[in-house]
Protein backbone atom coordinates (compact mmCIF):
# COMPACT_ATOMS: atom_id res chain seq x y z
CA UNK A 1 0.00 0.00 0.00
CA UNK A 2 2.65 2.23 0.67
CA UNK A 3 4.34 1.77 -2.54
CA UNK A 4 0.84 2.59 -4.54
CA UNK A 5 1.00 5.79 -2.45
CA UNK A 6 4.45 6.85 -3.30
CA UNK A 7 3.50 5.68 -7.38
CA UNK A 8 0.40 8.10 -6.43
CA UNK A 9 2.43 10.95 -5.60
CA UNK A 10 4.64 10.51 -8.22
CA UNK A 11 2.07 10.77 -10.75
CA UNK A 12 0.30 13.93 -9.04
CA UNK A 13 4.44 15.55 -9.34
CA UNK A 14 4.83 14.64 -12.30
CA UNK A 15 1.54 15.99 -13.59
CA UNK A 16 2.17 19.13 -11.56
CA UNK A 17 5.67 19.28 -13.52
CA UNK A 18 3.93 18.97 -16.95
CA UNK A 19 0.93 21.76 -16.09
CA UNK A 20 4.03 24.20 -15.29
CA UNK A 21 5.96 23.36 -18.03
CA UNK A 22 2.81 23.70 -20.13
CA UNK A 23 1.71 27.32 -18.75
CA UNK A 24 5.31 28.50 -19.09
CA UNK A 25 5.15 27.99 -22.75
CA UNK A 26 2.31 30.71 -22.54
CA UNK A 27 2.31 34.48 -24.13
CA UNK A 28 0.38 35.26 -20.67
CA UNK A 29 2.43 33.76 -18.45
CA UNK A 30 5.70 34.84 -16.58
CA UNK A 31 7.79 32.27 -14.58
CA UNK A 32 9.32 33.54 -11.19
CA UNK A 33 12.73 32.18 -9.77
CA UNK A 34 11.68 31.53 -6.24
CA UNK A 35 15.41 32.63 -3.84
CA UNK A 36 14.28 34.09 -1.05
CA UNK A 37 11.31 32.70 1.22
CA UNK A 38 9.00 35.69 0.87
CA UNK A 39 9.12 35.17 -2.45
CA UNK A 40 6.28 32.69 -2.19
CA UNK A 41 3.80 35.09 -0.29
CA UNK A 42 4.23 37.77 -2.99
CA UNK A 43 3.27 35.28 -5.93
CA UNK A 44 0.51 34.07 -4.01
CA UNK A 45 -0.30 37.75 -3.61
CA UNK A 46 0.39 38.63 -7.49
CA UNK A 47 -2.01 35.81 -8.32
CA UNK A 48 -4.31 36.93 -6.40
CA UNK A 49 -4.18 40.43 -7.58
CA UNK A 50 -3.74 39.50 -10.81
CA UNK A 51 -7.13 37.56 -11.10
CA UNK A 52 -8.80 40.42 -9.03
CA UNK A 53 -7.79 43.10 -11.24
CA UNK A 54 -9.05 41.61 -13.91
CA UNK A 55 -11.90 40.93 -12.57
CA UNK A 56 -12.75 44.22 -11.23
CA UNK A 57 -11.88 45.27 -14.81
CA UNK A 58 -14.51 43.28 -16.26
CA UNK A 59 -17.04 44.69 -13.82
CA UNK A 60 -16.54 48.47 -14.87
CA UNK A 61 -19.68 50.14 -15.41
CA UNK A 62 -21.90 47.06 -15.29
CA UNK A 63 -25.08 47.25 -13.15
CA UNK A 64 -24.50 45.42 -9.67
CA UNK A 65 -20.42 46.00 -10.38
CA UNK A 66 -18.10 48.40 -8.57
CA UNK A 67 -18.45 51.74 -8.64
CA UNK A 68 -16.77 53.30 -11.45
CA UNK A 69 -15.02 55.50 -8.64
CA UNK A 70 -14.52 53.14 -6.18
CA UNK A 71 -12.77 50.96 -9.04
CA UNK A 72 -10.16 53.79 -9.89
CA UNK A 73 -9.48 54.34 -6.23
CA UNK A 74 -8.35 50.83 -5.83
CA UNK A 75 -6.56 50.84 -9.32
CA UNK A 76 -4.94 54.21 -8.54
CA UNK A 77 -4.03 52.40 -5.13
CA UNK A 78 -2.63 49.21 -7.23
CA UNK A 79 -0.51 51.74 -9.03
CA UNK A 80 1.13 52.71 -5.80
CA UNK A 81 1.95 49.68 -4.75
CA UNK A 82 3.59 48.50 -7.68
CA UNK A 83 5.83 52.01 -7.75
CA UNK A 84 6.77 51.67 -3.95
CA UNK A 85 7.92 48.03 -4.65
CA UNK A 86 9.77 49.53 -7.17
CA UNK A 87 11.02 52.34 -4.89
CA UNK A 88 11.91 49.98 -1.99
CA UNK A 89 14.08 47.62 -4.34
CA UNK A 90 15.87 50.56 -5.66
CA UNK A 91 16.63 51.81 -1.73
CA UNK A 92 17.69 48.02 -1.09
CA UNK A 93 20.33 48.10 -3.77
CA UNK A 94 21.85 51.83 -2.53
CA UNK A 95 21.80 50.54 1.20
CA UNK A 96 24.13 47.17 -0.53
CA UNK A 97 25.83 49.52 -2.83
CA UNK A 98 24.55 47.96 -6.12
CA UNK A 99 23.19 49.11 -9.00
CA UNK A 100 19.75 48.84 -9.45
CA UNK A 101 17.74 47.99 -12.82
CA UNK A 102 14.27 48.35 -12.54
CA UNK A 103 12.49 46.07 -14.64
CA UNK A 104 10.88 46.98 -18.30
CA UNK A 105 8.30 49.93 -17.82
CA UNK A 106 9.75 51.16 -14.68
CA UNK A 107 12.59 53.84 -13.89
CA UNK A 108 15.32 53.87 -11.11
CA UNK A 109 13.03 56.77 -8.67
CA UNK A 110 16.06 57.31 -7.06
CA UNK A 111 18.12 57.37 -9.24
CA UNK A 112 20.91 60.82 -9.56
CA UNK A 113 20.76 62.39 -12.67
CA UNK A 114 24.06 63.53 -13.62
CA UNK A 115 25.30 66.64 -13.63
CA UNK A 116 25.59 68.20 -17.24
CA UNK A 117 28.97 70.07 -17.59
CA UNK A 118 28.57 73.77 -19.24
CA UNK A 119 30.62 73.70 -22.42
CA UNK A 120 30.96 77.47 -24.10
CA UNK A 121 30.87 77.74 -27.41
CA UNK A 122 34.28 78.55 -28.95
CA UNK A 123 32.61 81.03 -31.15
CA UNK A 124 31.13 82.74 -28.37
CA UNK A 125 34.14 82.68 -26.29
CA UNK A 126 36.31 84.67 -29.17
CA UNK A 127 33.63 87.13 -29.46
CA UNK A 128 33.91 88.05 -25.64
CA UNK A 129 37.01 87.99 -25.20
CA UNK A 130 38.22 89.90 -28.55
Amino acid sequence: MAKAQKEGKKDYRQQRMERRVEMAKRDDVEVVPRRAAETNDFIRLLTANDFIVNRLRQQLGRRNGVPVEQAVQFLERNEVLRQEMNKLNAEMCVAMGMDYRPPRGFENPIKKEPELEVVEDKNTAKTAKG
